[in-house]
């Protein structure tokens, strides 16, 4: 289960240092170096979008749960 799960971590971190890559048309040893905070940025924006959703979805589930 944690061989999967750190497996699965770095194929997220290396798709998202790709990705940063091709977008900003850097070099990918570029990327490579920056990859700490390309990685932590795309954890933020990540976190925000649950945040907004959560926060956008709870009070339509509320309302679904006091109608019934």
């Amino acid at each position: 289960m944690r061989v999967l799960l750190v497996l699965a971590s770095a194929l997220v971190c290396i798709a998202a240092v790709v990705l940063a890559s091709w977008v900003f048309d850097w070099s990918f040893s570029k990327a490579a170096v920056l990859a700490p905070v390309i990685v932590v940025s795309f954890g933020a924006v990540a976190a925000l979008v649950v945040f907004w959703m959560r926060i956008a979805l709870d009070p339509l589930i509320r309302r679904r749960r006091a109608q019934e």
